[in-house]
Order: structure tokens, then sequence, then C-alpha cells
């Protein structure tokens, strides 16, 4: 999610607590810095935007990372507020934490919460990155605890209803992709879309092709984007095994890999289906290899943007 979201949440989360709505507020301030420290890996992005990928909702959102977090932000705030509890500052500080993983969770790019032990990322896909019902409600719930109103734990739990709303969503999404292609699909994934809350990305593979398209659930209307045909030859295994394949096959869970062959060089095309953005996908990569011996002369990371040509050693 993005840092507004996670802040107001992160408050929020706070005011559900009995937290009150001021700077002066321990369990406040526990709770929001608990809800942003997470996304401290951007110093990564000094790097560069491969060094950030790379490392972006890793061991910073893992519960080890959490845990770490927590102990730094109570230790800080012992010091502001030298009559309140380290425990609890370090309790509201790790729920604070467990938000922002948790609101990552939910949205399609996904977190490594079991990071070290697994670098597999997780997802649930049901919000997208920015959600503007999640943060009007949130927003109105710690304005109901500034007014000590009686309204704070019902709209928390419209909140929760929300969330439950969208799993409905993505649900009916499903049933009607389901409808649409039948039997033949070996391969279901929705998501929400980029920025729509009636859309609902999805990825299906049917007939040897993964399929990029967008269903809206109101009306039922499919928009195709892509159509790219499954590579399950020996040189797709090869690709894999480049850096950049490694690096890909850990960064998406949805990725799809193709080749040509030009001359004496294969070239071959990493795409991250999880996001068409403008009529294009938005991280890619290319490696090109020498068709006899394999070997890598070239590898390029393409975030954000085709034109973002990162050549990777």
């Amino acid at each position: 999610m993005d840092p507004v979201t996670h802040v107001v949440v992160g408050a929020a989360l706070a005011v559900v607590g009995g937290a009150e709505v001021s700077l002066t507020s321990p369990v406040l301030m526990a709770t929001t810095l608990g809800a942003v420290a997470p996304d401290m890996a951007i110093i990564y992005q000094y790097w560069g935007h491969y060094a950030y990928l790379k490392h972006h909702r890793g061991i910073s959102h893992s519960l080890p990372g959490l845990l770490a977090f927590a102990s730094l932000i109570s230790g800080l705030l012992s010091m502001v507020f030298p009559g309140t509890s380290f425990f609890m500052l370090f309790l509201w500080a790790f729920l604070g934490g467990l938000s922002h993983t948790f609101l990552d969770l939910l949205n399609s790019y996904g977190v490594m919460i079991f990071y070290p032990f697994s670098r597999k990322k997780y997802t649930l896909n049901l919000l997208m990155i920015t959600d503007p019902v999640l943060i009007g409600f949130s927003l109105a719930l710690i304005y109901a605890g500034w007014r000590k109103s009686i309204l704070v734990f019902p709209l928390f739990l419209i909140i929760i209803g929300y969330l439950i709303l969208r799993l409905a969503m993505r649900r009916k999404a499903e049933r009607l992709i389901n409808g649409y292609y039948g039997a033949s699909i070996e391969k279901l994934v929705v998501m929400p879309a980029f920025s729509s809350l009636i859309n609902w990305d999805f990825i299906v593979r049917v007939n040897n092709k993964n399929i990029v398209g967008q269903i809206n659930i109101i009306t039922g209307k499919i928009k195709i984007h892509k159509r790219l045909k499954l590579r399950k030859e020996a040189l797709k295994e090869i690709l894999e095994k480049t850096k950049i394949g490694k690096f890909f096959k850990e960064f998406t869970p949805l990725l799809h890999i193709d080749y040509r062959i030009e001359g004496n060089k294969i070239i071959g095309r990493f795409t991250d289906l999880r996001y068409y953005v403008r009529n294009g996908f938005l991280h890619q990569a290319t490696v090109i290899l020498d068709n006899s011996s394999y070997q890598v002369e070239k590898a390029l990371f393409q975030p954000y943007n085709p034109k973002n040509k990162i050549e990777i050693r």
C-alpha cells in the first residue's frame, strides 16, 4: 500500500485501542511509527531500482523485521515518554508494523512474511495499492476518536465489512471468468485493478497461453490485454537459471518467459504479468545469450518503463 494508507490505518488501529488522538499519545505514536517503519527499505533506492525492488517487501516486512523495528521504536519512545511501559510501546509498535504487512498482503505485490526462512511472496489480492474507500473510513474513524464519538467501533466494523466485500467482489470476478472460459482453464489468478474499484485484472492459462485481461464485475465485460504463448522447451529453463531469470522468479509469482533466436543470439524476455498499465507491462527484463555456449552477453532490467535499461552483471 502507499505510505498515506499505512499512516492512517496505523493511527486508526491505535484509536480503536483507545489511544487519544494527539501527538503526545505514546500509543498513537508507537503504532503509527510501527505502521510506516517497514517502508524504511526505501533506502535501497539509493543504489537504484534493481537494488530497491530486489529487497522491497523482504526482511523489513517479515516477522523478524517487524520485531526489530518494534524494539527500536519502543526504545526511542521510552526516552520521549519515560513514564510509559516499554512492553506497551513494543506491543503497539509491533501491531502497527503488523498492520503494514497485513495491508501489503492484501494487494497483488505480496510480502515475504516468513523471510529469511522463505523468500516466497504471499498475497491475498484484495486491495489496490491506494484504496480510497479504506483511506476514507480510516480517516473518519480517527476523526471520531478525536471527537470522542461512539462511532469509533462501528466504523471499525465497516472497515472489516469492506474487506469482506472486496473478497466477495474478487470471487464474483472469478466466477464470471470461469463461466467465460469454462473447463479449458488450467490456472486463474484474479487481482485488484491498478486504479478501479469495480474492475479486476486477471491472468488465465488456457490452451497453452497466458491471457492477461480485465473484467468489470458490474457489466461482466471482459477486455483482453495480451495473449502470450507458453514456452516449455529446454531453452526456457536455461533462461530461468540466468541471474536476471532467478531474480524475476523471486520478484514475481506471475512470470512469463519468451524468447527469439536471431543469428547466433538467443534473446530472452521476462515479463511480470501482475501490472498492465498504459498498454504495457510495468516490469520487464531482457537477456541476450550466445546460442552455442549459452553464456550471458547482456542482461537488462526494465522497471516501470521499457525505456529504463539497467544492466545487470
